[in-house]
């Protein structure tokens, strides 16, 4: 018989102990003034799923995380019965990398869980904060699953609340995450709809849509000599017109409303900076007359990274793959294999020589619109469309406005 349902609600008659006093709250109030959260405050995201009991695959436990990012390989959350201001706190949970992964020993390896059925199914969710445009909260919400879809999970719960326990109870429990659709039937007869059915409800979500915006989420890849597997941040396409104007018919009200909630605010933004739009201030004379050598804020849509959707004449930022650490803007004249003619770059000659060469397959070759005064694909040679971060759209300052792609193909005799 299955028993995984809807965690019981955290009340004050559903664990041991008198209610909370006057005193109590007036003491907690005074310290959190005084005292300090900082580990607490680096919580970034909050995930929900649901979680399988390794030693007994008929129950499973809704599971809310609250996770924070130690390293770009190493992620850790506390698992929580609800979102509510009195939620369980009932387990953990460790992430790491691939590449992390495939250093442990085999014995290791078995405690450690998956995430790709969980992100494909669209069981795994990042629940919306208030005030967030759809559109905007989606993007940022399928980049994150692209990132946690390779990665592996360690969980312990402690306080077993599906059975009823009103403390933590006996041994820590070693959880997993369903692998397929079977799977879940083990642990609710209605299947994955009658799982997330009360969940969908409380987050206003659906899974149906959340699998079919994943559906571009390249497949979990097994590692070669290991059961690793590696992955590609995939975003979904949008419209950047589309997507700034959306955020900017916010109303007054909302964004009033949302930014009471710091935290929220906080983790929106950083993922709305990481995976759909940034800015950078121009440096240096390449792109002179488009954008000035210094002191122009460019926008920069990060939904064009590893160069998706990019043509011949659109200005792409990327790492530069001689100065290590540092990003360059330059405009694409070569997609993958075309025909373009390599010079002389820092010559007044630039412009004037006619050694063609063929841009490989993968690569697109990037000069400045400043010809003389340009380091780029004439000297280091075609870039990588990986080492793309993204796409010149607009300039924010000193004017703000639309950079166009003004180039036009060569009309041949």
């Amino acid at each position: 018989m299955s028993t995984c349902a809807r965690n019981p609600e955290s009340k004050s008659d559903g664990i041991a102990g008198s209610p909370r006093t006057t005193k109590s709250r007036v003491l907690e109030a005074g310290a959190s003034m005084v005292q300090d959260f900082t580990p607490v405050k680096q919580i970034c995201a909050h995930l929900n799923a649901f979680h399988v009991y390794a030693n007994d695959p008929t129950r499973c436990v809704e599971a809310n995380h609250y996770c924070t990012h130690l390293t770009e390989d190493v992620r850790q959350c506390l698992i929580y019965d609800s979102p509510e201001s009195n939620a369980r706190l009932i387990g953990v949970e460790y992430m790491v990398s691939p590449r992390i992964f495939v250093t442990l020993p085999p014995e290791e390896r078995k405690l450690w869980h998956t995430h790709e059925f969980e992100v494909k199914s669209g069981m795994l969710v990042m629940p919306a904060p208030a005030g967030v445009p759809t559109a905007v909260w989606e993007a940022a919400e399928t980049a994150e699953m692209a990132d946690v879809a390779p990665i592996y999970g360690k969980t312990y719960h402690f306080w077993q609340v599906d059975r009823g326990d009103i403390v933590p109870m006996g041994p820590p429990q070693l959880m997993g995450s369903f692998t397929t659709p079977d799977s879940v039937k083990l642990a609710h007869e209605g299947g994955l709809d009658g799982l997330l059915k009360d969940r969908n409800e409380r987050f206003g979500v659906d899974h149906h849509q959340k699998a079919k915006k994943r559906e571009d989420i390249p497949p979990v890849e097994k590692h070669p000599a290991t059961t690793s597997r590696s992955s590609k941040h995939v975003l979904e396409e949008l419209s950047m017109d589309r997507l700034l104007r959306s955020a900017l018919r916010l109303q007054r009200g909302t964004i009033a409303r949302y930014a009471l909630n710091g935290t929220g605010l906080f983790c929106a933004i950083s993922l709305f900076w990481e995976h759909v739009v940034t800015v950078q201030l121009s440096e240096g004379p390449s792109m002179y007359p488009t954008f000035n050598p210094r002191g122009d804020w460019l926008v920069i849509s990060r939904l064009h990274t590893n160069g998706k959707g990019i043509q011949i004449g659109d200005v792409v930022r990327f790492n530069h793959p001689t100065f290590l650490g540092t990003h360059a803007a330059k405009r694409v004249v070569g997609m993958p294999g075309d025909f373009v003619c390599r010079d002389q770059a820092f010559s007044e000659e630039a412009g004037k020589q006619m050694d063609m060469i063929r841009v490989p397959e993968g690569h697109v070759f990037l000069v400045g619109d400043n010809l003389p005064w340009s380091r780029d694909s004439r000297q280091f040679g075609p870039v990588p469309l990986g080492l793309i971060n993204g796409k010149v759209v607009a300039r924010l300052w000193p004017k703000l406005e639309w950079v166009e792609n003004t180039m036009q193909p060569a009309q041949l005799d």
